[in-house]
């Protein structure tokens, strides 16, 4: 069973692959329903309404860089 895909507009660009650029704010995404109340509770992105098609701003979006390699969190000192 497919688990359930919700549309969703973003308020902030969202990086999904480190080295790929972010999807620019106002792009309409469709992601596990998880993932969207994840999103919408801190602001990342809103509930997209039935029939919206996402609105991006191409100057905006063209100043955004890849997402950085990850790196490991320092040691805890013991």
């Amino acid at each position: 069973m497919a688990e359930e895909t919700v549309s969703v507009v973003s308020l902030r660009p969202i990086y999904e692959q480190v080295g790929k650029l972010p999807h620019p704010v106002g792009s309409l995404l469709k992601v596990p329903a998880g993932r969207a109340e994840f999103w919408i509770k801190r602001g990342i992105a809103r509930a997209a309404v039935a029939g919206e098609k996402g609105a991006i701003d191409p100057l905006a979006a063209a100043s955004l860089r890849p997402a950085p390699d990850m790196k490991a969190p320092p040691a805890n000192p013991s």
